[in-house]
């Protein structure tokens, strides 16, 4: 009869005990009680050890998990920065190299702006011959207008003279550098009234140049060390008034009239880019004239001795301070 009556009323009564289960529990603990009951420490002292292992297992796989992304996280984010980092210092690079050149090209426009008495065309440098010992021997530049470029015109910049147009093609021209010891160039010492011929000495990137030696009449004073030596023009080749180097030691080699010297030149050819070739000089002293051969005399530079070679008989070494007042 019961378990009749259970099976009927199933569905009402687990309602009923699921309503007043709660209601039972809310008044029960509810209730103001000067201690915990037995039932309530059992079951606290049951269930705490469960609780609190889920609930380190799940903070640590929470705090693994959050790691983890974090990590990943921080790494993406690391590489980004690291990309975006080598696109600004390509760009900042960049950046000084077009202000580096821009300074370059605006210094060699006002040279070229100043000097009226001759017409230039620009070049840029695109190969350079080194020797065995790392020094350049030889450039390769490409001319922006070849149409009135020949061989054998001068090739300078706003620093000093560089060399010489050797073979030319089409677009492109190797110049033979004045420290070739093909090249010659007639050339003064600013301020000291004495002037000679510039050679170069080949794969040593430095010049031999003999003076020709005058009384204290004619000439300044000594030279000395670190003095400029600019060309003259008379060699119909480089325009007057371009540095050609400078005197690197006052001592001297003493050859008859001529006291040779060791020069450095003003122009450093490892790092030069921009250039400028003369196409055409007006107001030189040999104007309608035509030019002469580089490297060759001509009437306007005295003929020098030869600086390499055997050293004649009575040649000497000579210190500036041992320099006699007038020639022997």
């Amino acid at each position: 009869m019961l378990r009749e009556l259970l099976r009927r009323y199933r569905r009402p009564l687990l309602v009923l005990f699921a309503f007043v289960l709660p209601l039972v529990s809310m008044y029960y603990h509810g209730r103001a009680r000067p201690e915990t009951s037995w039932v309530e420490r059992a079951l606290l002292a049951l269930t705490s050890p469960p609780a609190r292992l889920a609930q380190s297992a799940v903070g640590g796989v929470r705090d693994l998990l959050h790691g983890y992304v974090l990590l990943a996280q921080t790494e993406a984010r690391n590489k980004e920065l690291e990309r975006e980092n080598r696109i600004l210092l390509g760009e900042a690079l960049r950046s000084r190299s077009q202000a580096q050149e821009l300074d370059r090209v605006k210094r060699l426009c006002g040279f070229r702006a100043e000097r009226r008495t001759f017409k230039t065309v620009p070049a840029r440098v695109v190969g350079r011959d080194v020797s065995q010992i790392f020094q350049v021997v030889r450039l390769r530049i490409d001319v922006q207008d070849a149409a009135e470029v020949r061989e054998g015109q001068a090739v300078i910049t706003h620093d000093g003279i560089v060399g010489h147009i050797e073979k030319l093609a089409g677009a492109y021209a190797d110049v033979m550098l004045v420290t070739d010891a093909r090249s010659q160039v007639h050339a003064m010492v600013t301020g000291k009234g004495v002037v000679g011929s510039v050679r170069g000495k080949g794969k040593r990137n430095e010049f031999g140049a003999q003076f020709v030696y005058l009384d204290n009449a004619e000439r300044g004073s000594a030279l000395a060390a670190g003095d400029a030596v600019l060309t003259t023009g008379h060699d119909r080749v480089f325009p007057a008034g371009l540095e050609v180097g400078h005197i690197t030691d006052a001592r001297s080699v003493r050859s008859g009239l001529y006291h040779e010297f060791v020069l450095a030149p003003s122009v450093s050819y490892a790092t030069i880019e921009e250039l400028l070739i003369v196409v055409d000089y007006r107001g030189g002293p040999w104007e309608g004239q035509p030019p002469a051969a580089p490297g060759k005399a001509n009437e306007f530079a005295p003929a020098m001795p030869p600086l390499d070679g055997p050293r004649a008989p009575g040649r000497r070494a000579v210190d500036p301070a041992n320099t006699p007042d007038a020639p022997p």
